[in-house]
């Protein structure tokens, strides 16, 4: 195989409200709090002042221009910097490896701005030898005009089914198989 397709990315979609990480439960629920009857809060709504401490690392802020879509990081924790071995504030989705995988039509900045509702997206990473580690991400969206989606969070959260892998060094390796 090359070594390049060493890795299959399985992505599942379950209701964010079903998530299995306590912390995405909790940012779920301030989130529809926020929101009350609108679709998404507003940004203004200062949810970023109210994750839990863990989450805060593993969050990502994004700026959304519905049409034509554009994204930019306007916050990238920094427990994301250490899984994916760069600071990605001020670059796009597209910039992330595996960059194979970047912004497209089915990316989370498009599936946000295209559907205008939360989503919890599991993401299963697969060798031949079976499940090699899981990224979890909560995705929310944000409304600053009532209509279209003008920013995104982000909340992630990783586990390696190697028992003795960094995070850091796992990732690396997976983007590694597929960019």
């Amino acid at each position: 195989m090359g070594g390049k397709k060493d890795v299959e990315i399985i992505s599942k979609f379950i209701p964010p409200q079903e998530a299995p990480v306590e912390y995405h439960i909790k940012i779920f629920n301030c989130w529809q709090k926020k929101r009350g009857d609108r679709f998404a809060p507003p940004w203004s709504s200062s949810i970023f002042a109210e994750l839990p401490a863990e989450a805060i690392s593993l969050t990502s802020i994004t700026d959304i221009t519905p049409d034509p879509l554009l994204a930019t990081y306007r916050f990238w924790g920094t427990g994301l910097t250490d899984v994916f071995g760069a600071d990605f504030t001020g670059k796009t989705p597209a910039e992330v490896p595996p960059k194979s995988l970047g912004i497209n039509i089915e990316g989370g900045c498009a599936r946000l701005a295209s559907s205008r509702m939360a989503h919890y997206e599991v993401k299963e990473f697969e060798t031949s030898r079976g499940l090699f580690g899981r990224a979890l991400v909560l995705r929310l969206p944000f409304s600053d005009d009532g209509e279209t989606v003008s920013h995104g969070m982000s909340s992630y959260y990783f586990e390696s089914h190697t028992p003795t892998a960094h995070l850091s060094s796992f990732f690396h390796e997976v983007f590694s198989r597929v960019d």
